[in-house]
């Protein structure tokens, strides 16, 4: 039964586009051209190709990588310059790695509750998830569930003391999308906050090499493309819809925000989880305090960017939704507001980037960064409020998280 769902997911996932897919989105403005660079002779120029458009791809090459085969058969078949044709052969392809992160997200789930037998259920808040399937299907990017199946592997990792190999995933995941360096701040803190700096320093550096590695090549066959896709450019986009710094567009320092948006975000996520981490070092020891703390940091990139759109809120979506369930007891708690109000705030963002300097779409912008304010707050105070767990046997693995009290998973 399982497989045959599966089978009907890719299969909608493909068919969807041949009726939905009218206009260019970033798959065809960038993605895709990214894509045909690499899978010709000229792989390492892949970031040439919009040096001088407003927008870039820029993000690392690994987000690329579903993308290489739907490009072969869309050449072998003729359908490259087809928005439908290339849109469907992605999505069958992108599926995929969806019911991948889809099964990671079930196994945490399970593994935190001791066994789970609504299993299908939990799988389905991520295949059904409204942020992705815009994020896929409207705006094309597909390189978000790969990050995010990195990002949950980390985790596994994390949780299971495979430092180097935390730092690995980390990395991949930064060289899938680079917004998951928001991740990175929660697990390299956590081991900080209970003394165990060779701990941070191995993810650090285990993911520091990982992104050299794979972009130096890059970097040494056109280092001004890449610097100025991936490091320089986004200073120059203008403040758009979708966040509250609309209000502030006009100001005679709206360029401090265009410039250090994404360091004020990174900064408050850095804040936060300090905070939550002094007052509760071991919050980190549970699935579920873990994952509060990497909704947090998520959360931070959509609420304080200068621009916001739909798929932005699939990272701290899927993080709330392990946040929610990674814990014992019923599901029907008041945490599942947290995830619901996320959804909301999707089609909160959509509507507010079809006019977002008319009154109607400033007035959006703001809810929707109040929202998401709001959602930070909730898991904050959670985290905050967390009791202290208690010992089980059968979670001694997590012991390392404190140098003092072996730590297992928390209690409702």
């Amino acid at each position: 039964m399982t497989a045959g769902l599966g089978v009907v997911y890719v299969a909608v996932s493909a068919i969807a586009p041949l009726f939905l897919k009218t206009t260019p989105s970033d798959l065809d403005l960038y993605f895709w051209p990214s894509a045909e660079t690499l899978v010709s002779a000229h792989p390492l120029l892949t970031y040439a190709g919009h040096v001088h458009g407003l927008y870039q791809n820029d993000n690392g090459p690994l987000g690329l990588v579903p993308l290489l085969p739907a490009v072969a058969l869309a050449n072998a078949l003729g359908w490259a310059g087809s928005l439908a044709g290339r849109a469907a052969l992605t999505g069958a392809v992108v599926s995929l790695v969806v019911l991948l992160l889809a099964y990671q997200t079930v196994q945490l789930v399970t593994s935190a509750r001791g066994g789970l037998h609504w299993r299908l259920a939990v799988a389905c808040t991520v295949l059904l998830a409204p942020a992705l399937w815009i994020g896929v299907l409207d705006y094309g990017h597909v390189e978000q569930p790969v990050e995010l199946c990195f990002a949950l592997l980390a985790i596994t990792c994390f949780l299971g003391m495979h430092n180097a190999l935390t730092g690995i995933a980390l990395g991949a995941a930064v060289l899938a999308r680079t917004i998951a360096g928001f991740c990175v701040i929660p697990l390299l803190l956590v081991p900080l906050a209970t003394r165990r700096f060779r701990s941070s320093t191995m993810i650090a550096v285990a993911g520091v090499i990982t992104v050299a590695v794979v972009m130096a090549p890059f970097v040494l066959a056109d280092e001004p493309a890449v610097t100025h896709s991936l490091l320089t450019y986004r200073p120059g986009l203008p403040i758009g819809g979708g966040s509250f710094w609309v209000l502030f567009r006009q100001t005679s320092w709206a360029g401090l925000i265009r410039t250090g948006d994404v360091y004020v975000g990174a900064a408050v996520a850095l804040a936060l989880a300090a905070l939550a981490l002094r007052n509760r070092p071991t919050v980190a020891s549970t699935h579920a305090g873990l994952a509060g703390l990497l909704t947090i940091a998520a959360c931070c990139f959509p609420v304080f960017a200068k621009s916001v759109f739909p798929y932005y809120l699939l990272e701290p979506y899927v993080f709330s939704i392990l946040w929610w369930l990674a814990r014992p007891g019923t599901a029907l708690n008041w945490r599942a507001v947290v995830p619901l109000m996320l959804t909301i705030d999707v089609f909160i963002v959509k509507a507010a980037s079809t006019s977002p300097f008319s009154a109607w779409g400033e007035a959006a912008s703001v809810l929707s960064s109040a929202v998401i304010a709001v959602a930070i707050t909730m898991v904050t105070i959670d985290l905050l409020r967390s009791p202290a767990p208690s010992l089980r046997a059968d979670d001694r693995h997590l012991e390392h998280l404190s140098p003092s009290l072996p730590l297992v998973q928390e209690a409702t």
